[in-house]
């Protein structure tokens, strides 16, 4: 089956950290302006500093794509460990290809991972799809299993008690999660170069969002747990 023929869903994941050379691109962060104190100037600078090295993986203007996975019926899932940015491009290319014509499936996909995806696309000279990321833009092929469960109220409220996690919502479904690593845990792995923990956690949420599309009814084939690395 080509992707020509073949229109049944994708599901898909990435993880996120950041550029070794972030800081090149950012102002200097600047001190509580009520110090006067120099030790404590630059010790409220560090902090800051500090504070806004943990949030470069979420930016994806000084952030990178470390993992890149995916599922479909026809191939199964598989994951792309992107080390360098070669590796990063060549699996969005892989991963734009085998979007063709398919529905996407993620989770909080259009408020982080294909926003990502489209813009490490651009760095990277990457040809990537013209897509609708509104809000309501269900019908330009693209489902957002956080906006289905949430019924596209992003917004905090004081009466949630049930945090609106994939995990979470995984456990609520009945469905195991068996992974304890969260994506906060990435850019401490990437500094370790531990790969093969980075690869297991995407692995793991490719698994949690191909079976909770499963569970809302938006793939229909069966799911095995067998994941091919790349």
């Amino acid at each position: 089956m080509n992707y020509a023929t073949d229109t049944s869903p994708i599901c898909f994941d990435l993880e996120t950290a950041g550029l070794p050379n972030a800081e090149q691109f950012l102002e200097p962060c600047q001190p509580d302006q009520r110090l006067t104190d120099p030790l404590k100037i630059q010790a409220s600078i560090h902090e800051r500093n500090q504070a806004r090295a943990e949030k470069f993986g979420l930016d994806w203007n000084i952030g990178r794509i470390v993992a890149l996975g995916w599922w479909t019926a026809p191939k199964g899932a598989q994951v792309h460990a992107c080390t360098n940015e070669s590796m990063e491009a060549a699996a969005l290319r892989a991963f734009w290809e085998a979007a063709r014509h398919r529905t996407m499936i993620g989770f909080r996909c259009k408020d982080f991972d294909l926003k990502f995806a489209i813009q490490r696309s651009r760095y990277l000279r990457v040809p990537y799809p013209v897509l609708d990321l509104g809000k309501y833009s269900r019908g330009t092929s693209i489902i957002d299993l956080y906006a289905e469960l949430t019924f596209n109220d992003s917004q905090d409220r004081d009466s949630w008690c049930m945090r609106r996690t994939l995990h979470a919502f995984c456990k609520r479904f009945g469905i195991e999660v068996k992974d304890d690593t969260s994506g906060a845990d990435t850019a401490r792995l990437v500094a370790e170069e531990n790969w093969p923990a980075i690869v297991k956690h995407c692995q793991s949420d490719i698994q949690l969002t191909t079976a909770l599309a499963q569970r809302l009814g938006f793939v229909h084939a069966d799911v095995t747990e067998e994941v091919a690395v790349l």
